[in-house]
């Protein structure tokens, strides 16, 4: 269920190389409350977070099926910068490899509409250590080299 008051608190970043899907889904996920960053590749989200480290964001969907590299391998690379950001991969393929899945938190199929989304997102983000103050910061660890 979806909580309001996580909602207006809460700063998603969507990812998805379906523009249409994307602007709809940002569109119906602002009018529920969040504040909705929005990306049409994996590498506009990364040059996205580097540019503005200052930008809090909580939750990043990631669509799997996109050029340059997939949803996991993005989730990968932003786990390693961002050690606290909460991932949900957002897709309809259903043949996705778990073990290709380490770095996301939870898996929603686009086949169940955009309700378990809304929830699933309000939920991650409620969850806090008492150390996390709900901001992805970037690890003091090297940069991670992505291969192309």
């Amino acid at each position: 269920m979806l909580d309001f008051k996580v909602a207006i608190n809460t700063n998603v970043l969507l990812v998805d190389d379906d523009v249409d899907q994307l602007e709809l889904r940002a569109l119906v996920m602002k009018m529920s409350g969040f504040t909705v960053l929005t990306a049409g590749s994996p590498v506009e989200a990364i040059a996205m977070m580097a540019q503005h480290p200052v930008q809090k964001v909580d939750v990043a969907v990631l669509d799997y099926h996109m050029p340059m590299m997939n949803g996991c391998v993005l989730a990968d690379y932003l786990r390693t910068r961002y050690p606290r950001l909460k991932t949900i991969l957002y897709s309809a393929a259903a043949d996705i490899p778990e073990s290709q899945m380490s770095s996301i938190d939870v898996f929603l199929s686009k086949l169940e509409g955009i309700d378990p989304l809304l929830a699933q997102v309000s939920e991650l983000a409620q969850v806090h250590t008492p150390a996390h103050d709900g901001v992805a910061h970037e690890s003091s660890s090297s940069p991670a080299h992505l291969a192309f």
